[in-house]
């Protein structure tokens, strides 16, 4: 009988054997913690788009259990118009033989509709055949949106820029190509986004382990994101990847995360390449379960050309209203030097015919001609209005008295002219302030604005009483308009076409705003409508 102390000693085959099993054992262990608690949707469909594998990130996209997830087609949780590209996104899997993505939207829930983005590959199930594919899904409902505004704020832009005058078309053409260029740069932005592969290892966003501050686990993209070798980042301090004044700040994030308090789970920082260059990007985290401890999982997205785009187009917005204001200070200019050319020039040759004729009249009163006299007579009634008219329009092009004697005088006469022609509209006035505390250039675009309010008030209110207030409250100019009309439907009348609207709120807007004010309209339907107005003042 052999005692087991002479039994054979392992060979080094079988050791190796070993090793290799406790490897693999390990490798798997790690890869099911990666699928399960990935930040990511992962999937696995059939040829027809039936689910028959998906992980927990996955299930809480759909907004379903998992158990009641297998074997239901996925088009049965999309939105009826993306379902379409969802079919020929699966049939073109099978085609190319190549990685594809799409966006679709899935079926609305708690009033709100989210968009996903898939990126999949076709597979071979275990009967060799290419009858499955599978796909990593991440949500992109802020990426829509972020799309949407600039969508939004490009039109806005766009429809600003047609109603220049034609002097600007020039510099309107300027415009057009800097919009132009962010759009170029918005789709490099799209494009880099949708570079998503199904596995970790080749997805093209940055995806990432860390545990007790060390990296354990990146992706070839989160290296390229950051400049390094993956080789490199393995057991590196992930400070090191931010910027030194953001640091504090992913610290304590990381600390109350790992704690269980509530912070966010998607932010962006700054971070800092191997060369030194300051990036932007984009980090989604949460907490896992790895190498039986708590440990972060997170991905990364290079939000650098975004950012970059949306300064764009606030110096594009910025330049714009630059010119806007430019444009109205020429059409007061404009309306200044008409109005002088006017009552210089028409108005007083108006007053020398008038004259002549009254002095050649008084001349002529004995004479025998009396037809001819008469005919004379006629034309100072006609010679009268004309010079009267030409007054009217003087007036209305730019009141000498808002240059004589400022902006107080002006409103005083401008109210009373106007309820001359409006006599049953009373107007209120409160003038709480000093010629002397209004600006210069303020005291013409407060003219405007309640030039353009009372004539507003007139044509459609149906309103008898105006209170109209200027005052200085603290640091500010402030302007009220307010009547006792009728009313309308504010967000009715904003969501009209501004062929139907009008322009009366909109330069008022635009004129205040310009003028560094904050415009503010209040109405309802049989509750009158109040334009304040606001100027802050050093």
């Amino acid at each position: 009988m052999t005692d087991s102390k002479f039994s054979q000693p392992k060979t080094a085959h079988q050791s190796s054997a070993n090793d290799k099993n406790q490897i693999s054992a390990m490798y798997r262990r790690r890869y099911a913690d990666d699928f399960e608690f990935a930040p990511v949707g992962y999937f696995t469909f059939d040829r027809s788009g039936v689910i028959l594998k998906v992980n927990s990130t996955g299930a809480l996209l759909l907004g379903t259990e998992r158990e009641n997830l297998l074997q239901r087609p996925f088009s049965s949780f999309i939105a009826p118009a993306s379902r379409g590209i969802f079919d020929a996104h699966s049939r073109q899997l099978f085609q190319s033989r190549t990685k594809l993505n799409c966006d679709v939207e899935l079926l609305s829930r708690n009033g709100s509709s989210p968009w996903i983005q898939l990126e999949s590959i076709a597979v071979q199930s275990g009967n060799g055949n290419d009858d499955q594919f599978r796909t990593v899904i991440n949500e992109i409902t802020d990426r829509k949106l972020t799309e949407d505004k600039l969508r939004k704020t490009r039109a806005e832009l766009e429809k600003e820029l047609l109603e220049r005058n034609a002097e600007l078309e020039k510099t309107n053409e300027q415009l057009r190509a800097q919009v132009q260029e962010c759009e170029i740069a918005e789709a490099a932005l799209r494009e880099s986004e949708t570079k998503y592969s199904t596995l970790v290892e080749d997805a093209l966003i940055g995806v990432y382990i860390i545990k007790d501050g060390k990296i354990e686990i990146a992706n070839d993209k989160f290296a390229a994101i950051y400049g390094y070798d993956k080789a490199e980042l393995i057991g590196m301090d992930s400070a090191m990847l931010v910027h030194p004044e953001d640091r504090n700040l992913v610290k304590e994030l990381r600390e109350k995360r790992l704690a269980g308090e509530k912070v966010p789970s998607e932010y962006e920082i700054r971070g800092l390449k191997k060369n030194g260059e300051t990036i932007w990007v984009m980090r989604s985290l949460s907490v896992i379960n790895f190498e039986d401890g708590p440990a972060i999982a997170g991905i990364v997205q290079d939000m650098t050309k975004r950012r970059e785009a949306e300064e764009a187009l606030r110096e594009s917005d910025k330049e714009l209203r630059i010119l806007s204001n430019q444009l109205l200070s020429a059409e007061e200019k404009e309306r200044k030097r008409m109005a002088r050319e006017l009552h210089d020039g028409i108005g007083q040759a108006l007053s020398a015919i008038k004259f002549s004729v009254e002095n050649s009249l008084r001349n002529l009163r004995d004479s025998p001609y009396e037809s001819e006299l008469k005919s004379l007579e006629a034309l100072i009634p006609l010679a009268q209005k004309t010079i009267e008219e030409v007054r009217r329009i003087v007036k209305d092009l730019r009141p000498s008295i808002l240059d004589d004697l400022g902006i107080l005088a002006t409103i005083t006469w401008f109210c009373r002219e106007f309820q001359n022609v409006y006599a049953d509209i009373r107007i209120n006035r409160e003038l709480e302030i000093q010629e002397i505390d209004i600006p210069s250039p303020l005291k013409t675009v407060i003219y405007r604005i309640l030039q353009e309010a009372l004539n507003n008030v007139a044509k459609h209110s149906q309103a008898d009483r105006v209170d109209l207030k200027l005052q200085k409250a603290q640091n500010s100019t402030e302007l009220i308009v307010r009547d006792n009309g009728i009313g309308f439907d504010l967000n009715q009348t904003i969501s009209l076409h501004a062929s139907r609207r009008g322009f009366g709120l909109a330069s008022m807007r635009e004129r205040a705003e310009l003028s560094g004010g904050k415009f503010a309209i209040r109405s309802e339907p049989g509750d009158g409508t109040t334009i304040r107005v606001r100027w802050e003042t050093v």
